[in-house]
């Protein structure tokens, strides 16, 4: 299946720690939790954005420093959560979470075994630099589990474009 506008988003399971202040020292590791898609995000308006991993150039200088500069807009918008993900593991996202900034505004959680972004169609092959199969880098904007934009950066490793956060907030 490819993400397509109208469709109703996968209902898969993520695997995320929920921020708290005592992660902030970065001396402390919280307790994974999950979430099923469907349970988290009925009725609400949420941005889901994939990133091909934690601490990557790109990622980490350009692409989600957007979303956290911009939270407020978001929230503006009607936005009920702001989702990043990857095939990092919880606890990788949680330290850079910590890291790129967010707090308890934003959620940091792990594809896990990239079910979500693989029933998208929004997978990368980076075996040959050493990474292996990736989330893709794309936005995805769910209102009440209805796909209303898709935006897949393909074969673009530079700056985000479908998948920045002005992009985002054009199509809210």
């Amino acid at each position: 299946m490819s993400a397509t506008t109208g469709s109703q988003a996968p209902n898969t399971t993520f695997t995320y720690i929920p921020w708290a202040p005592e992660l902030d020292s970065g001396k402390v590791c919280g307790v994974p939790q999950t979430f099923k898609a469907h349970d988290r995000w009925k009725g609400k308006k949420v941005v889901v954005v994939a990133i091909p991993g934690a601490f990557t150039p790109v990622c980490h200088q350009n692409h989600i420093p957007g979303f956290v500069e911009k939270i407020n807009e978001l929230k503006a918008k009607g936005v009920d959560e702001v989702v990043v993900i990857a095939v990092n593991d919880a606890f990788v996202m949680s330290g850079w979470g910590v890291t790129v900034g967010g707090k308890d505004q934003i959620v940091y959680a792990c594809d896990n075994d990239l079910a979500f972004s693989k029933a998208l169609g929004g997978t990368l092959d980076l075996t040959s630099g050493g990474m292996g199969v990736r989330t893709a880098r794309y936005a995805v904007v769910l209102d009440d589990l209805k796909i209303t934009y898709f935006g897949m950066d393909e074969g673009n490793m530079g700056a985000p474009e479908k998948s920045s956060v002005d992009a985002v907030l054009a199509q809210l």
